[in-house]
């Protein structure tokens, strides 16, 4: 009975260790992999113009490729209107060398910037209140795809349904 109970104990302090373990590496893990993503940012969005009170959400930022065959998707939260933000963008985006090549003014406002072959697209929205004490924030998604990111399908979808209709009318 003794035996059971020391048993029992060390069990439950064996269970207790590596779960502090495992919890604890995991933990160091979020860091590196932000650290990393930040890094990624970086590189990307190098001449690309961000406001200085913008937070990047890091959970939905994504990174696609890797050298100049990348594309990818940062989405930032600022406390500056959406006015402010079409503004910082035309003005910032213009004396980075970035062209406005397009811009729709809706309940969303998308703007379209084009610079040595790169397209980068500015999606901004008002972020929707989570309670009766969050401030406002503006959210702005940024996509920039680089030449040859997004490769062409070796046949065009007019191609393909040709070929599959010169194949129906053979079988008839």
């Amino acid at each position: 009975m003794l035996n059971n109970i020391v048993s029992k104990k060390i069990k439950i302090l064996f269970v207790a260790i590596f779960s502090i373990t495992f919890l604890t590496s995991c933990s160091n893990i979020a860091p590196d992999s932000q650290n990393q993503t930040q890094i990624l940012i970086e590189y990307a969005l190098y001449d690309f113009p961000l406001p200085e009170d913008a937070e990047i959400q890091m959970d939905s930022t994504v990174i696609l490729g890797s050298g100049d065959l990348w594309a990818g998707q940062i989405i930032l939260l600022s406390k500056s209107s959406p006015v402010e933000l079409i503004k910082y963008f035309t003005e910032s985006a213009k004396s980075s060398g970035w062209n406005l090549a397009s811009s729709t003014i809706s309940e969303k406002v998308l703007l379209v910037f084009n610079k040595d072959e790169r397209i980068a697209t500015v999606e901004i929205s008002k972020e929707d209140k989570k309670s009766l004490f969050s401030v406002s924030q503006t959210k702005a998604k940024i996509a920039i795809n680089h030449p040859n990111s997004i490769k062409n399908t070796p046949k065009s979808i007019e191609t393909e349904l040709e070929s599959i209709e010169k194949e129906l009318e053979s079988v008839d």
